[in-house]
């Protein structure tokens, strides 16, 4: 029976990193994919911030809403919904013909994504114990760094043989035939205990809102989300544009960050539970600190294998900090508001990736055409995250470890 379990839970982890992964391919595409558009819809870089932009006011929007949902009516259902939602209009962005129709396909396309991280982050915390939540989530995770991966790579590749409106017609078509097999395969959740089930309808999310330290991580999130989405949006325009390299060249450069990124979020996930174990604050630290000298380094380098190489460490050393954030509410939350919780904590983080993309491409224009100072905005990101990280109490948000109740059925609103 031990084994079954096991086996039970590695295909769950398998359907849920094949579902993080279209999510993040279909998400990242735009990234490579903004320059054949910007050429052939007549763009400029403040226009081409606001497409980068507004998939992520969608997406931030559904965040809250998306996590209530799968804490209301299943997970399972919360992730279908979401994935064919996504896929379709993941499919109508390839027949955009304006600015003004991209901008609203791709704000929908948001809204239809915003319900899938709570709903899969839910799912799997309902299967796997709190001590083990931040090694799984980290695997899950690492589909994001192979979606952008393939984005990059087979995007850069595709728009040059089939065009970009092709691309977007394929990757739809692949996203419904996930949700068709998630309706027959992914697993709906019996109800647990009794004890624990009733411990558990008594949180409302507004005792969960009015949690100082939950707002603590958004905002380190926000901040920690300004310079990753910062650089992962606007570096292939960047090396383009001021470093001059064709769009096949580009597509394998901003591959080689998503490795990184891959082997980030593992990195992660092994160092929360085996080293910064209750030390995860210094873990926030060391990884924005780092994060935000490397970018520096890599818009200040003279050659463009400098510049990779430290856009590669940029991109490990991002989730080393996620990691370490992401923990903490991973490690002290139920299952049962964990749809709600990851909801919240992923609308401050992608708030961010609504922001920054448009801010970077005001400020690129503001400045005749230089990122430099774009790439400052991104800096301020991780010292405002590293700032946040110093209050918080490592492996906490809440008094008992095991519960966000104390005595009196109130969340612990001690910081």
């Amino acid at each position: 029976m031990k084994g079954k379990v096991s086996e039970n839970k590695r295909f769950l982890i398998a359907l849920l990193f094949l579902g993080w992964f279209i999510s993040s391919l279909d998400r990242m595409f735009i990234n490579i994919a903004i320059h054949p558009i910007a050429q052939e819809l007549h763009l400029d870089a403040a226009s081409m911030g606001i497409i980068l932009s507004i998939f992520y006011l969608g997406y931030t929007l559904m965040q809250l809403p998306g996590g209530l949902l799968a804490d209301l009516f299943g997970s399972k259902r919360a992730i279908i919904i979401s994935i064919t939602a996504f896929s379709l209009f993941a499919g109508l962005s390839g027949f955009a013909w304006s600015l003004v129709s991209l901008l609203i396909i791709r704000l929908i396309f948001g809204l239809g994504e915003g319900a899938f991280p709570g709903g899969a982050t839910k799912l799997m915390s309902e299967h796997f114990s709190n001590e083990k939540r931040s090694r799984v989530q980290s695997i899950l995770l690492v589909a994001i760094g192979l979606g952008s991966f393939f984005a990059s790579i087979a995007g850069a590749y595709l728009i040059t043989s089939i065009g970009w409106r092709n691309v977007y017609f394929l990757f739809g078509a692949i996203g419904i035939g996930i949700a068709m097999i998630y309706y027959f395969a992914l697993p709906s959740v019996k109800e647990k205990s009794q004890q624990k089930d009733q411990q558990d309808k008594n949180i409302p999310i507004k005792e969960l809102l009015r949690t100082a330290a939950i707002w603590k991580v958004v905002v380190a999130l926000f901040g920690l989300y300004t310079a990753m989405w910062g650089l992962i949006s606007w570096v292939p325009s960047y090396l383009i544009n001021v470093r001059k390299i064709d769009l096949l060249n580009t597509g394998i450069y901003s591959a080689l960050p998503a490795i990184s990124t891959m082997l980030g979020y593992l990195a992660g996930g092994w160092l929360v539970d085996k080293v910064f174990n209750n030390r995860e604050r210094l873990m926030i630290i060391i990884g924005n600190a780092l994060s935000a000298f490397f970018i520096y380094a890599m818009f200040t380098a003279e050659s463009i294998a400098v510049v990779v190489t430290f856009q590669v460490l940029a991109g490990f050393t991002f989730q080393i900090a996620y990691m370490g954030i992401l923990s903490i509410p991973l490690k002290s939350l139920p299952s049962s508001i964990m749809g709600s919780a990851f909801g919240l904590l992923n609308t401050g983080a992608n708030l961010a990736a609504f922001v920054t993309p448009a801010v970077m491409g005001i400020l690129i224009k503001l400045f005749d055409g230089s990122y430099e100072m774009a790439f400052y905005y991104l800096i301020l990101g991780n010292i405002l995250s590293l700032g946040l990280g110093l209050t918080l109490k490592n492996n906490r948000l809440v008094r008992n470890e095991n519960s966000i109740i104390n005595q009196d059925n109130t969340l612990d609103k001690k910081i």
